[in-house]
């Protein structure tokens, strides 16, 4: 009876143990997975869609019509339980109604765009949950089996392209890619590219080790501060809304990605970090 008891007592203390890890990041407030925190201010709000050529509208248009088509026939939804961290923040699946399930067959398409045409998808490398290289060495995430739901609904083949986030403009002209698909940020690149329709809400939030005192953007003063290059959060340290708070911090770094950006707040190298929370929560899960 006693060993029972024991058994049990073991079962709920690791279930607890499961469940805090599990916990997300309430809306607008502190509360976080392990030993980190958000602060309460919001550095700003954005919507995550794939990034264009301006000249390519056809391919943009059978993008949109394959994502509601995965949204009407549950394929997002079921894509997006596979990332918690996630999904509370995704816009798609939560559009559709009875009758849009109606009809999800794809379309016969003629020309460049029919079965067999090679769709190359160009994303990130470091961008958990979103698009990254799992420990297999093969490509994984909630952005990489989105594109390839859309391709095996038209027939299309699936072809990878990942780089480092700063070399994606120059990928997408150069046509190693058709699109930039990796939690990429429309807000302030309106004209920049050809959008598809948004499929994700995010925020740009700070985090900081829970027991480190800080809590307010204020208390940032004379902080160190991480970034990763090229995201929403380093054009508003440096050129936009929060340039201002940046000014007050000893210094910005600037990372590759925001992996490495974590591990050196773990480590105790900086003090915060500027991210967007669906990245930040991924990073916080351990995961």
């Amino acid at each position: 009876m006693k060993k029972w008891i024991a058994m049990l007592l073991a079962g709920c203390m690791a279930a607890a143990m499961l469940a805090g890890c599990g916990s997300t990041a309430d809306e607008g407030g502190t509360e976080a997975k392990d030993e980190y925190v958000y602060l309460d201010e919001v550095l700003g709000k954005e919507q995550y869609a794939i990034g264009f050529r301006k000249d390519d509208t056809e391919l943009c248009e059978l993008v949109n019509a394959g994502l509601d088509a995965m949204a009407a026939n549950g394929t997002f939804d079921e894509i997006g339980k596979k990332y918690p961290e996630i999904y509370d923040f995704l816009t798609l699946n939560k559009e559709v109604t009875a009758d849009d399930s109606a009809e999800t067959a794809a379309p016969e398409i003629e020309g460049k765009y029919g079965k067999g045409f090679v769709f190359k998808h160009g994303f990130d490398q470091d961008y958990p949950p979103y698009s990254h290289i799992g420990n297999d060495g093969k490509t994984t995430g909630f952005d990489v089996e989105l594109a390839q739901a859309v391709c095996d609904y038209y027939g299309w083949k699936y072809e990878p392209v990942p780089f480092n986030w700063d070399a994606k403009d120059a990928e997408l002209k150069a046509g190693s890619c058709d699109c930039i698909w990796s939690g990429f940020t429309i807000n302030g690149r309106e004209d920049d590219y050809l959008w598809s329709k948004a499929y994700s809400d995010n925020d740009q939030m700070i985090m900081v080790k829970k027991d480190s005192g800080i809590k307010t953007l204020e208390d940032l003063a004379g902080k160190t501060v991480g970034v990763q290059t090229s995201t929403s959060a380093y054009d508003m340290l440096n050129e936009g809304d929060q340039k201002a708070l940046k000014d007050t911090f000893a210094s910005l770094e600037v990372y590759e990605s925001y992996t490495i950006a974590f591990n050196d707040l773990k480590a105790g190298a900086i003090d915060a970090i500027a991210i967007d929370v669906t990245s930040g929560n991924h990073l916080m899960s351990g995961q």
